[in-house]
């Protein structure tokens, strides 16, 4: 997959070089949030991983080259966050609140357990625009993109019971079945519209879905392989510091 990577790269590198000279370069930043979304549940399983997270922050920053009126191509770093995880059902509002009672003290203990996510990604978008020279300017893009995928499980609920001295001698680990890491390729398919008040400063909103191939080898258990995926919606503005003709000046 990585060989793939460098010879899409290769093969993109004179497209990108011809658009330095002939067209604009522009800054992208922007930030949003994001929802998971999937099967939350099996009977053998219980509660999914991915679908069941709260909804969580975006944000990426990277280039844009406009290569013709219609077409253009950007590059960026972006990354998703979210620390919250809850899986409800009709007798229980959050899978990670606990409640134990310490035997040897006659204590009723309460505490919730954490699990947060977060994505580091690398993308390519090519975008194809509509409506060229319009103040109001919708789009079409399709990302393809590098993902390193990590999640924190804090085991409360263990931690409580160890230090109790509630839990057998040989019960040593915090037991943690979900998925820690992944290295992934996804893609990204999105729609917007740019709004360009100025020649040299644009602004969007963005809508799209996000998908990531998760390394199921990483899955501590097979019954709870999953793949990621998520709605995601962002607002974000371009800045076009630069004609790139002025670089042969």
């Amino acid at each position: 997959m990585k060989h793939k990577i460098l010879i899409l790269g290769f093969l993109l590198f004179p497209l990108l070089l011809h658009a330095q000279y002939e067209q604009k370069i522009g800054f992208d930043l922007a930030a949003g949030g994001f929802k998971t979304f999937g099967k939350e549940f099996t009977e053998y399983t219980g509660p999914l991983q991915m679908p069941n997270y709260k909804t969580g922050i975006s944000a990426n920053g990277g280039i844009q080259l406009k290569i013709s009126e219609h077409f253009s191509l950007a590059a960026d770093f972006g990354i998703m966050i979210t620390n919250g995880w809850n899986y409800r059902t009709p007798d229980k509002d959050d899978w990670l609140h606990w409640s134990i009672d310490d035997t040897l003290t006659g204590e009723t203990v309460e505490g919730e357990d954490y699990l947060d996510l977060h994505n580091f990604s690398i993308s390519i978008k090519p975008k194809y625009y509509l409506l060229p020279g319009k103040k109001w300017d919708p789009y079409l893009s399709a990302g393809i993109n590098l993902n390193w995928t990590r999640s924190w499980f804090e085991n409360n609920l263990w931690a409580t019971q160890f230090k109790r001295g509630l839990l057998p001698p040989e019960d040593i680990t915090p037991y943690n079945d979900n998925l820690e890491e992944s290295f992934g390729i996804g893609f990204n398919p999105a729609l917007g519209v740019e709004y360009g008040p100025f020649s040299m400063l644009h602004l969007y909103l963005e809508t799209g879905y996000y998908f990531i191939a998760l390394d199921k080898n990483n899955f501590k258990d097979p019954s709870r392989v999953e793949n990621f995926n998520a709605v995601v919606f962002k607002v974000g503005c371009r800045l076009y510091f630069i004609k790139s003709k002025e670089l042969l000046k």
